[in-house]
């Protein structure tokens, strides 16, 4: 019996959607509320990385303190960022707060979204026992600088100076680059998976600091594997595509020594991301020609026989 039950851990795990596998009968309906059963279901669907993530987004119908505790043990990772919004958004709103706001000085517009943001947002619908669980955790894991008042993000945007021309950019990571290993090597600093930023996902902003570092300095991508972040190239893989194009034809061509790059230059700078794991695909290529449809008849043949070389070396 306990064979044929793990079997059907390892079956769940692989679901797409185990809600309606709960419904089937009520040996499925044990295996749902089995910790072990939930937490290799979120593993396998999200991986390390986000796991996390996506447990606190299901709430805590689904996530429960064995849930969290069986995640831990098998060693999603738990990301000092992750704690640091966390904090900013674990909980819901003051209900007569929100009714004051809307009686005294909130407009009906302003109050609706409001309400809505505060009823949604990520983090909300989570037990105080699993938040403490997980505050327990990270002080474990980052002792004193744990900081969750702070936001790492903009920490790694202020250490490679994203806001600032490329040249400056460049050598600001280099200066910096001790302080950018520390954050992803030991603080683990992982982005939230990328969607709309209204629900907790991450958004382009934070996700193009990321991928403007990695355009940069290339070796931070295994810097992100080395901790189990796998799906790097996943997450900012159009994003790094269209960095590389930009940073070969930037948009103020009046720069002093910028020369046009040929299809041959092109190809051997996008074949080091390539050999990374980013991938030219479908949606790569619309955004690099949508980023540069006012040039097309500029540059166009050119990136156009860049692609080809890329895709006939695959």
């Amino acid at each position: 019996m306990k064979i044929l039950y793990e079997i059907k851990i390892v079956i769940f795990k692989y679901v797409e959607n185990p809600i309606s596998l709960a419904l089937a009968n009520r040996a499925w309906y044990t295996i749902f509320h089995d910790p072990h059963a939930r937490s290799e279901w979120l593993l396998n669907k999200y991986g390390r990385a986000h796991a996390l993530f996506h447990a606190v987004r299901l709430g805590r119908n689904f996530l429960t303190l064995d849930v969290i505790k069986c995640l831990m043990a098998k060693k999603a990772i738990l990301s000092r960022y992750f704690v640091q919004r966390l904090m900013l958004q674990c909980g819901g709103c003051d209900g007569r707060l929100l009714e004051l706001r809307n009686t005294l000085n909130v407009s009906q517009e302003d109050f609706k979204r409001l309400n809505s943001s505060q009823k949604h947002h990520w983090g909300y619908d989570l037990s105080v026992d699993v938040f403490i669980y997980i505050l327990e955790e990270a002080i474990k894991l980052y002792e004193s600088d744990v900081y969750i008042k702070g936001n790492d993000f903009d920490l790694l945007h202020l250490l490679t100076a994203s806001s600032s021309m490329i040249s400056l950019s460049s050598e600001r990571i280099q200066v910096d680059i001790e302080q950018i290993k520390d954050l992803i090597l030991n603080k683990k600093l992982i982005p939230f998976p990328p969607s709309t930023r209204e629900h907790g996902y991450e958004n382009v902003h934070q996700l193009n600091i990321l991928a403007r570092a990695i355009v940069l300095y290339p070796d931070l991508v295994n810097l992100w594997k080395q901790i189990g972040y796998h799906e790097i190239c996943k997450d900012t893989n159009s994003l790094v595509i269209r960095g590389v194009y930009l940073l070969l034809f930037p948009s103020n061509t009046d720069q002093r020594n910028w020369v046009c790059p040929d299809e041959n230059v092109i190809f051997k700078k996008l074949k080091i991301f390539i050999d990374l794991g980013f991938k030219l695909d479908n949606q790569s290529i619309r955004a690099v020609i949508y980023l540069f449809r006012d040039r097309i008849s500029e540059i166009g043949e050119v990136i156009l026989k860049s692609f080809y070389l890329i895709c006939k070396d695959k």
